[in-house]
């Protein structure tokens, strides 16, 4: 799962970026399509892509990292999405058949396409073992891990085959889960990559044949990775089998790609070539797409949109109209702000479920979506988000859900569970583990005086906190505002699991974590996963998140989901926003997919 910041393109990873959006398509597709020219794209601020190693650690889960960056020169095994709004796995763009289950869904069997490595290897077995030996190898350092999952959930993975790999499983698992999931993590790996230093020839550090020798091999990728400066110039990062190729690079996020020219997809490049331009502000973006002369695809904050109502998707006027379309795109993931179950302070609080609630109650989504997003959003009531509309949204999650808005509840929740409004504050009068008293671990003389840390940018993010931190006062919940970039913010936080100095913040809000093909718990709430980062723990949600491990029933799913959305695990959902794309009225093919992180200007073209 990405970590994405919310009022920008995903997504992360999550992970974050967020790019996985639903399926819209823009430009006018007019006119000829030309082969050639230069599209650039609009980051927004504060997003520049800062790792190339497919292989994330949870410092560096972001879905900009991914989708602006990594995916467009190293493939992952399966691709989901399309532009027709499909979850499932797009056949056309993965690197390898749809996989065969068999033995009652406990092996599965990969046949990998013979893409071409930019080199002029062959895309084979060897390359996804190599990936699986370093999953096997370095758990521990894979932003998605979660203990008892990928890879523990593995016996064996076998080259079969010449392109072909056998998974051997621990136990009979849901095959849309395990595909959308599971499967989606993986990113073949070149045998160029697999050595332990720049002079060392390919394949010497022999990760690929065992994954004994696989920890060697990680911290040199590791290492080259944290230079920036290299990553167009290093022929280790040269060495793709995506449709583009890095040719200039800057830590501030001014970055070019040209075409793999060995690329052996069948979507190769129209472009002559693609560039992505980093920005300051929001507005100073904004100004760039009204002058209509350096940007072809970028964003809009509703700030600079005309009002319209949220059930809308466009506003009735364009103020791009000159030069571009609008183009409505939802996040796929769950946008919340996380609490830190292991603070010293405010632990046992977090972990009281009436707290949560009376937090929930003081937010008020309604007034932040119409007023702070001007429209452009939509209420979160529980894990699957409600648009685009899918499959997975059961009724416990539409409308304002079993927590709408409302301070004196908010209060009334907390007064009756010992608590008394002293000098501004709710403040522990009553500790102890009765009905009315304020819960376990929570000590006398507690006040709900919190640090909440938020991703700026956007103005309004910034706009929707002042006006959560007033409603949350008169409930006697106090919060100390803390903005910080987007980076600097998912370091601070994303890197806690446990108590110690380093776990001490209390409140986080950087967006939403972007889930793959399919929206489970598994790596945002089961314990041990990377992606839970508030360290929340329930047995009876870990549960009914296991059963949707292991069987396609849509009752198993719904289950769990219900269950989500009345105990806030771990979190107080937030309003997410609605993406207004702009494209160019000259470049057709741009689309964005609900589930797919990464772009793919692969598929632009200018008209004429």
């Amino acid at each position: 799962m990405r970590i994405t910041r919310a009022f920008v393109l995903p997504l992360v990873l999550l992970a974050g970026l967020a790019t996985a959006c639903s399926g819209s398509s823009g430009g006018s597709g007019g006119g000829t399509p030309t082969e050639g020219g230069t599209a650039v794209f609009a980051e927004a601020p504060g997003t520049q892509p800062n790792w190339i190693f497919p292989f994330v650690d949870s410092a560096h889960n972001s879905g900009y990292a991914t989708g602006d960056l990594q995916q467009l020169m190293y493939r992952e095994l399966y691709w989901f999405g399309d532009a027709k709004g499909s979850t499932g796995v797009n056949t056309t763009k993965s690197l390898a058949d749809p996989p065969v289950f068999s033995d009652n869904n406990s092996k599965v069997v990969i046949n990998v396409k013979p893409y071409k490595w930019s080199n002029g290897e062959t895309v084979n077995a060897k390359d996804v073992v190599f990936w699986m030996n370093m999953m096997f190898a370095e758990k521990a350092n894979w932003y998605g891990y979660v203990p008892g999952q990928f890879p523990d959930n593995v016996k064996s993975a076998t080259a079969t085959g010449p392109q072909q790999v056998t998974l051997q499983l621990t136990d009979s698992y849901s095959p849309t889960w395990f595909t959308g999931q599971e499967l989606a993590q993986i990113a073949p790996l070149p045998m160029a990559w697999d050595k332990t230093s720049d002079s060392a020839a390919a394949g010497s550090g022999g990760c690929a044949d065992d994954r004994a020798k696989c920890d060697a091999v990680y911290k040199y990728l590791f290492g080259k990775s944290k230079d920036l400066s290299t990553y167009a110039t290093d022929p280790l990062w040269q060495v793709v089998d995506g449709p583009w190729h890095l040719t200039a690079f800057d830590a501030e996020g001014n970055i070019s790609y040209d075409p793999n020219p060995k690329y052996s997809g069948p979507d190769k490049p129209h472009l002559a070539h693609y560039k992505m331009q980093p920005f300051t502000s929001t507005s100073a973006e904004f100004n760039a797409l009204r002058s209509g002369k350096t940007v072809n695809v970028g964003s809009v904050q509703g700030a600079d949109l005309p009002q319209k109502k949220a059930s809308e998707k466009l506003p009735a006027t364009n103020p791009l109209q000159a030069n571009y379309d609008l183009v409505p795109a939802y996040g796929w993931g769950w946008s919340t702000t996380l609490l830190n179950m292991d603070n010293p302070t405010f632990g046992a609080a977090f972990k009281q479920l009436y707290l949560r609630q009376a937090m929930q109650q003081t937010l008020d989504q309604e007034t932040d979506v119409n007023v702070a997003f001007r429209g452009y959003g939509a209420p979160t009531t529980g894990p699957v988000p409600v648009n685009p509309d899918n499959e997975y949204v059961t009724a416990s999650e539409r409308g304002a859900g079993p927590y709408p808005f409302d301070k004196t509840k908010a209060k009334g929740l907390l007064t009756g569970h010992g608590w008394t409004l002293q000098n501004g504050a709710m403040t522990c009068t009553s500790p102890g583990t009765a009905p009315n008293q304020c819960g376990a671990g929570v000590t006398a003389g507690t006040r709900l005086e919190f640090s909440l840390q938020y991703s700026t940018g956007n103005p309004a993010y910034g706009r929707i906190m002042q006006q959560w931190k007033s409603d949350a006062a008169e409930a006697g919940i106090v919060f100390d505002l803390k903005g910080q970039e987007f980076n600097a913010l998912i370091n601070d936080i994303s890197s806690c699991h446990g108590s110690g100095p380093t776990c001490e913040w209390q409140m986080g809000f950087f967006g939403y974590q972007q889930y793959n093909a399919v929206p489970t718990g598994d790596q945002l709430l089961l314990p041990g996963s990377t992606g839970n980062i508030g360290n929340y723990d329930d047995p009876q949600l870990d549960k009914l998140i296991q059963a949707t491990l292991h069987s396609d029933d849509k009752n198993a799913f719904a289950a769990y989901e219900d269950y989500a959305v009345k105990s806030l695990p771990g979190q107080i959902n937030m309003p997410l926003r609605t993406y207004i794309e702009v494209v160019d009225k000259k470049l057709g093919g741009v689309a964005f997919p609900a589930v797919q992180t990464a772009r793919s200007p692969e598929e632009w073209y200018f008209t004429k």
